[in-house]
């Protein structure tokens, strides 16, 4: 292939690598702001002796599905496979622990 048919073909694809790093770049910033403020939550709910096991479930239920995405793209990374099934266990025990709380069981 020649410069030019490579530049062709790239100009007829409609992904904008710029637009998808963009986009990458502000939902990690997004999600970096969200944590920081669940963790914020999580320490007032404690300061003041509140049950803060709901947030913590959230913040849980993120952690998995980031880091079994993340497996899924890199196999051969254990450690995203090993948080993944951490934060479901975390999700599974802090369910248990507010349905505890509500007398459900």
């Amino acid at each position: 292939m020649e410069k030019e048919d490579v530049l062709k073909k790239a100009q007829r694809t409609q992904k904008d690598e710029r637009d998808e790093a963009i986009n990458t770049k502000a939902f990690q910033i997004g999600w970096v702001g969200v944590s920081v403020v669940m963790l914020l939550l999580i320490v007032l709910r404690v300061f003041f002796n509140e049950s803060a096991i709901d947030i913590m479930i959230i913040l849980m239920a993120q952690v998995a599905a980031a880091s079994f995405y993340q497996y899924s793209k890199m196999p051969d990374k254990k450690l995203y496979l090993l948080s993944g099934i951490i934060a479901i266990l975390a999700i599974i025990l802090g369910f248990a622990s507010l349905l505890s709380s509500y007398g459900v069981f």
